[in-house]
């Protein structure tokens, strides 16, 4: 779909999903803090990698790759339990993405600086049943463009606003966690919809705790880009204080609508500390 009939199909996709679904990635790792009063930071160091060029899902210029290193700083703070709001700044620490350049060559753009900030504000239904627990969460979000647009931003610099449910649930060895959340652009940014599923298994090693997780990640913007993600998720809770988490995914499919990168992987290594 496209133009309006998109957009409202987007947010027929939303509505009817609410239901079964959890929010987006959020600060600390979307664990916590759980109390009132209580805020975090985190650091995620993001590689991405992709290596070919594509048209529609075949790959027309081999070894023409886009890479990007991000760092993201995001905090979060927490009223009770159930009311959060949520800050994430990326940075661009080096990005370059390669083309043909005509004569046999390639052409090399670079960006680096400032990306553009999210807002959110993540509201939590938390539920304790007998032998397992979870919560349904519907967060608002907006995107804020903090720099101006010039031939290559790895972000879009468009006032953006968005929308995440979800729902996840554990219990002491088992944990599930199901999303969806869309976006809509005010500038020529696509509209675009994503969901993820998320299984896992919780681990207790003495003074160590966290969980491993398989998750599968699926975009879908309103130009006809697909990209669907796919690999392992390890969280730890280092100390009460202290949390890091490690992420390696691979772009299992790959549709570009018009020739762009794709045939990529996703790596994030994070710290967070919680008080």
């Amino acid at each position: 779909m496209h133009g309006l009939n998109w957009r409202s199909g987007l947010g027929l996709t939303v509505a009817l999903t609410t239901v079964i679904t959890v929010s987006a990635d959020q600060p600390v790792f979307n664990e916590m803090p759980r109390w009132d009063n209580g805020w975090g930071v985190q650091f995620v160091a993001e590689q991405r990698r992709e290596k070919d060029l594509m048209s529609g899902g075949r790959v027309v210029s081999a070894g023409f790759s886009e890479e990007v290193d991000l760092m993201h700083v995001e905090g979060v703070y927490t009223w009770d339990k159930s009311i959060r709001i949520t800050a994430k700044l990326p940075l661009v620490m080096d990005a370059q993405r390669e083309f043909p350049d005509g004569l046999g060559g390639k052409r090399i753009e670079h960006d680096k600086g400032v990306g553009d900030a999210t807002l959110a504000l993540p509201l939590k239904r938390y539920f304790n049943l007998d032998g397992r627990s979870g919560s349904w969460t519907l967060a608002p979000q907006v995107r804020v463009p903090m720099g101006a647009k010039d031939n290559y931003t790895v972000y879009h610099r468009d006032w953006g606003t968005g929308i995440s449910a979800g729902y996840e649930t554990e219990t002491y060895r088992y944990l599930l966690s199901i999303g969806v959340d869309g976006w809509i652009f005010e500038g020529d940014a696509p509209a675009l919809a994503s969901g993820h599923i998320d299984l896992g298994i919780n681990f207790n090693l003495g003074k160590l705790s966290g969980h491993v997780k398989w998750e599968t990640d699926y975009l879908a913007k309103e130009d006809g880009t697909e990209k669907l993600y796919i690999g392992p998720h390890l969280y730890l809770k280092l100390t009460d204080t202290v949390h890091a988490q490690l992420m390696y995914k691979r772009e299992a499919h790959a549709r570009r609508n018009q020739l762009d990168h794709g045939n990529g992987t996703l790596t994030k290594l994070g710290i967070a500390f919680v008080f």
